[in-house]
This record gives structure tokens, sequence and C-alpha cells, in this order.
């Protein structure tokens, strides 16, 4: 059902990531090159935190388990855990992005816990707000995201190992790197520029496409779901060129993996949850 109403939606994207395979074949480097500034602040800040959302629903997921009404003292610290670390994390490992592209002068571990902690807050008192069946739903959504993100981090990084691929910034910086086209793969050579990371990391913004499928508030916001879940996407996608880690072929590569493997997923979480799925 999933697949069926966002069909359109797909196929679009996949021919897109198609067209931008086949143009990176030819124009991969004269691309990167003429967008090419690491100094640009939308390509710096989307370095930092455009990989957030595979990750995002861990707070989540720890506030759903501190949440449960028969919930052991083990489930609620280990879901306390969850919240504060991941938040603590998030932000820590932005600032570090920043810091290494000389947007900050040096990460603050006391700050960075402070606004962590400030962030956890903000979730646990947000959901404290939802009733029993949506928190419920929210869990569904969080298993779906956690096997999506083992199979981002399983099938993109065996990827980066079987091609090899240079990046644009460190070829052009010298050393003993070389410029390969994405067809042809130079096999666990130290590179680690296809497919994009980042971008597929990205993708876990996908996730936000079952919500209309849960949630009664969001029944009607489909396509502007879609358009908002793959306009970050491509946004990302544009940023890693802009800051030269990767060429047009990685990204339109992880853009069209994390498609299929969301596409693969979704019917097993409607076999799970159909009785939600199906109720109006």
């Amino acid at each position: 059902m999933i697949n069926k109403k966002y069909r359109w939606g797909y196929l679009r994207v996949i021919l897109i990531c198609i067209a931008g395979l086949v143009a990176g074949a030819k124009y991969d480097w004269v691309l990167t090159d003429t967008v090419y500034n690491p100094k640009s602040f939308f390509g710096v800040w989307f370095e930092a935190a455009s990989w957030i959302p595979i990750y995002a629903f861990l707070p989540v997921w720890g506030t759903t388990m501190m949440m449960k009404r028969k919930g052991s003292m083990g489930s609620f610290a280990l879901g306390s855990f969850l919240l504060i670390a991941s938040c603590c994390a998030f932000t820590y490992m932005i600032c570090d992005h920043l810091v290494a592209r000389e947007f900050m002068r040096k990460v603050n571990p006391y700050i960075c816990g402070i606004i962590g902690g400030f962030a956890s807050a903000a979730i646990f008192l947000l959901m404290r707000t939802f009733k029993r069946p949506v928190i419920r739903r929210i869990q569904a959504v969080c298993g779906f995201a956690l096997t999506y993100m083992v199979a981002y981090l399983g099938v993109i990084f065996s990827l980066k190992i079987l091609f090899g691929r240079d990046r644009y910034e460190d070829i052009i910086t010298g050393g003993e790197y070389v410029f390969a086209e994405w067809f042809r793969p130079v096999f666990f050579s130290s590179g680690s520029s296809f497919p994009s990371g980042h971008t597929a990391a990205a993708m876990g913004i996908v996730i936000l496409l079952l919500l209309p499928f849960l949630f009664e508030f969001a029944r009607g916001l489909k396509l502007p779901l879609f358009i908002f879940c793959y306009g970050y996407a491509f946004l990302t996608a544009f940023s890693r060129m802009i800051m030269g880690r990767h060429f047009l072929s990685d990204t339109a590569a992880a853009i069209l993996i994390m498609t299929i493997v969301f596409m693969v997923l979704t019917p097993k979480f409607e076999k799970t949850y159909r009785r939600i799925l199906l109720q109006d």
C-alpha cells in the first residue's frame, strides 16, 4: 500500500538518479570542479548536520522506552541513556564538523552537554503529551527506522569498501590519489567516495513518508512530505559536491540505493502493522 501510493514519486526519483549516474559517467569531475567551494556556509552546515536523519529515531526510541507503563527500571535507565547520549552526541559531532571546517574555534563538551540536555528534555516533554496509541505507533516507526539504519550501514559501507573510489578533495591535494569513473571500481582501495555516506544518511528522512499511514493529522500530507524528504536529500547531495567530498554519481547512487532499500523494507512493515495501517 505504501509503495503503491508513492509509486509515481519513486519512479521519478529513480529516473533522476539513473540520469545522474549516466551524466556522472562523463561529467563527474567537471561538475564537482565547477561547484567546489569548501568555505560555503550552506555546504559546511549541511556537512555538519545532514547525516542526522538516519539516526534521528534513537532519542525518540529512548523516550518511548522510558514511558512504558509497566517498564522496569532497567528499561527506563536504558531509555534515558539512549535519549540523552544521542542528543549530546549529535550536538558534539555537529560542532566537531564545524571546527574541522574552521567555522568554530573548538568544541566545548560542556556546552554540547547542556544543549543535548535541553534537547532531551524537550523531546521527553513533547512525548509526554501523546496518548498510548500514538506512542505505540511511534514505536512502530522507530522499529522500522532501526532496520533501515542497519541496512544503510551494511549496504553503503560495503559498497564504499568494494568500490574504493577516491574523493575529489583528496585528489586535488596531491598524494597517491587518482580519479576513477564510478563504473570502474578500484576494488578495496583506500578511497570511500562511492556511494555518498552523508547523502545516504540524509535519506533517513524518508521515514517521514510512513506518517500519513499511521497518523490522522498527516493523511493529506503525502505529496508535501515526499517533496520535502527528497528535496532535503537532493540538497544534501548538492552540498557534498560543493564541499568536494563527492561526485554527482556518488550522490545519485546513494539516493537510488536508499530508495530501493526503503521500497524493499516497507512491505514487511505493512505486514506487521497491517491492522493499524488500515484503520481509519
